[in-house]
């Protein structure tokens, strides 16, 4: 990891450069990617800033922190960047919500519905259909792995699917009449 430590109209001391390389060794600890830290102290007017940015593999986190001296400065912004890097690796870590499956079940104020069956797991999927010609459609369903495809005739405004049977050949469903 390299460490770039400089200052804006201050000089650093060897007691606060070891101090900041201490703290930002710190830091790996929780993320050892880190490829880069670089660390600004400055002084404006009666403020001691600290401003820490951390390259790692993927993302770049940055902190600032002012206070009275230099080293309580360092202090609170590596604890904001450990703060960052904790809540994204809890990020990364946790499992992300599955998508559920939507199941087509009868409204409850209609009696004349039948009871939808559990076992069958019907899944209901709206699409939006693209009018195009037959020939179209064809040279779209040879460019793709999904076995159907529903589209719009453009000539008949009826909706249509293209579908690969098992066997390799196509298949074009059209609605009667």
């Amino acid at each position: 990891m390299d460490i770039a430590l400089s200052g804006r109209g201050v000089d650093v001391s060897v007691a606060l450069r070891r101090r900041v390389e201490t703290k930002v060794a710190k830091v790996t600890r929780f993320l050892p990617k880190i490829t880069e830290a670089r660390i600004v102290l400055g002084l404006e007017r009666h403020r001691h800033v600290a401003e820490l940015t951390l390259q790692a593999k993927g993302t770049t986190l940055r902190a600032e922190a002012a206070a009275n001296d230099f080293y309580t400065a360092v202090d609170l912004a590596v604890d904001n960047l450990e703060r960052q890097v904790r809540r994204r690796k809890d990020r990364l870590r946790s499992p992300k919500p599955r998508q559920s499956r939507r199941v087509a079940r009868p409204s409850a104020g209609t009696a004349s519905a039948a009871p939808a069956d559990e076992s069958a797991g019907v899944v209901v999927r709206r699409l939006s259909t693209k009018p195009m010609s037959v020939d179209e459609a064809l040279e779209q369903m040879r460019g793709r792995k999904d076995p159907v495809l529903v589209f719009t005739n453009a000539r008949s405004r009826a909706v249509n699917v293209l579908h690969r049977r098992p066997d390799g050949q196509l298949e074009l469903v059209q609605p009667a009449g």
